[in-house]
C-alpha cells in the first residue's frame, strides 16, 4: 500500500471551508486519487457538499507519494503529530 503526503497549496481557495483539516496530512491508499478521496471523506465539514473538498482539487492541494512513511495501514489518515484524522469517517 502506498502513502501519500497531501498539502494545501492555495490556502485562499474557496473550497477550504469544506474541510476541518487544513494542514499537511498523510493518507495510506493504493492511488493518489483514492488518497485524496480518503482525506476528503475523513475531513469533511458537517453538511458540506460532497465533491467540494479542497483535498480533491489539485488547484487547492498537492498529493505526492511519500516513500519515507512506512507505518500506516490502509485507510489511515494522520496529521504531522501522528494523530488520526477521523472527523467524517
Amino acid at each position: 500500500m502506498n502513502v501519500y503526503r497531501l498539502e494545501p497549496i492555495d490556502p485562499d481557495h474557496l473550497s477550504w471551508p469544506n474541510s476541518l483539516e487544513q494542514e499537511m496530512v498523510w493518507a495510506c491508499a493504493p492511488t493518489p486519487e483514492e488518497a485524496r478521496a480518503l482525506v476528503a471523506a475523513k475531513s469533511a465539514t458537517p453538511g458540506s457538499e460532497p465533491g467540494k473538498s479542497p483535498w480533491l482539487d489539485p488547484k487547492a492541494s498537492s498529493c505526492l507519494l511519500d516513500p519515507t512513511m512506512k507505518l500506516l495501514n490502509a485507510g489511515d489518515v494522520v496529521r504531522q503529530d501522528g494523530s488520526a484524522v477521523e472527523h467524517g469517517a
